[in-house]
This record gives C-alpha cells, structure tokens and sequence, in this order.
C-alpha cells in the first residue's frame, strides 16, 4: 500500500511536494560533496577507483590525487612528476630527476628554514582562520633564506605581502629567483620562468628546491609537507 493518499491520481505530485522538508529541494541525482572527512589509505585505495586500472601506476591521470595525499597514500616522486608532467624542458626534467633521487625526506631546506616558517605560521593561525595555499606557499620561500627573510618579513600582513616596500640590497640570482617565484606565487603574474629556475648555471640546488617545493604547496596545501617517502609506492 502506498503511503501517499493521492497515489495513482492527478493530485499525487502535490501531495509529495508537500511532504517535503521546508526551503528543500527535491533530492536528485549528483555529486556528494563531504567536507572535513579525513581519508584513510583504505579509502582511497586504486582498485576501487572508477578508472582502475587505466591509471595504474600513473599519477598524472588520477583524479583524486589531493585526497591520495591527504591520506599519506602519495610518494614525493609521484606528486613532483604530477606537478610538471606538462612541462617538456630539458633542463627542468633533469633537474626534477635529480631533486627526486636526492630527496632525503625533509621538505625545507635546513632546521632553520623550518622554524621560520612554523613560526610565521603560529603567528598567522592566531588571527587568520584559513591561510590560503598561495600564502603559504609566498611565506615558504620568504623563509627560505635568512636574509631576504629579514628584508621581507616587516612588510608581510594578515593575509598579503607588501613586495613594492620589501628593498633588496645586492641580492644574488638564487635569493632574486626566490624573490621573483613568491612573487609570482602570490601575484598571480610571471615575474620568472620556469626555464630560468631550470638554469643550473644561474640557480643552485638548494633554491631549486625550495621553489619546486614551494609550488606544490601553492597547488596541494599544508599537506604536501609530510610527504617522506621519494620512491613509488
């Protein structure tokens, strides 16, 4: 028996329309969007993916790749490849090649360069609820070095950074390349190009690093940074 009164009649789209919740739409069909849900290694799994096995050890095709990562289910060498897949540079593939097969597990350049950051971060967390990726990824490479640290950090804000006041006295090509990627970072416009980072006759290792590093912060978040392993899973 139906539970409608009206079923079978003229009259029964009415009586369901009444029946539901106040200032609610009809449930239809879509996409479920679950936000805070804290995925674990089972969840995200390959074998349960839509386009398994066509993406079989190919994380440049995977379409939940920020939740492989938010569950620790994503190697380094993975997310670097990912990252610049699009990218066909001679000098930049080789040098991706190289950060890959040294990487020792650790996403800042020293101890130093850590403690600025999560101090920076402490500071920031107090007043601004969310730091957007882009910041985080500008204040990553603002701390990379001590001294344009020094330079930048009075005319860093809530939320932006003053780079017209930020006075750079005799920088080098490896702090200027820093300087020029968290501008761009935090911009939106290209103040550097990749081949010119790619350049290993300009741009030492180090740096390097940190801007490589740097961008997969702007694209991943905070998460990116406890990444440890370098080989595929």
């Amino acid at each position: 028996m139906s539970k409608l009164f009206m079923y079978g009649t003229r009259l029964q789209e009415f009586e369901e329309m009444m029946m539901l919740v106040p200032n609610f739409t009809k449930r239809g069909k879509g996409l479920i969007v679950l936000k805070g849900f804290s995925f674990s290694q089972e969840d995200v799994a390959c074998q349960f993916c839509t386009e398994y096995p066509k993406c079989k050890n190919d994380d440049s095709k995977c379409l939940v790749l920020s939740e492989r990562l938010k569950a620790n289910a994503v190697c380094y060498e993975s997310i670097v490849k990912n990252t610049f897949k699009d990218f066909t540079e001679y000098n930049l593939k080789k040098r991706l090649r190289k950060l890959i097969s040294e990487f020792n597990g650790d996403f800042f350049c020293d101890s130093r360069h850590r403690q600025r950051f999560e101090n920076i971060i402490k500071i920031k967390n107090r007043v601004v609820k969310n730091i957007d990726y882009q910041f985080l990824a500008t204040l990553f490479l603002l701390t990379a070095d001590h001294e344009l640290w020094e330079w930048s950090n009075p005319h860093i804000y809530l939320t932006k950074i003053d780079f017209k006041s930020i006075h750079l006295k005799g920088i080098d090509t490896n702090r200027y390349a820093i300087y020029q990627t968290a501008k761009t970072i935090s911009t939106g416009k290209e103040y550097i190009k990749l081949n010119e980072i790619a350049d290993e006759s300009l741009i030492d290792d180090k740096t390097f690093q940190a801007i490589v590093h740097a961008i997969l912060l702007a694209k991943y978040g905070q998460e990116v940074l406890s990444i440890a392993n370098k080989k595929s899973l």
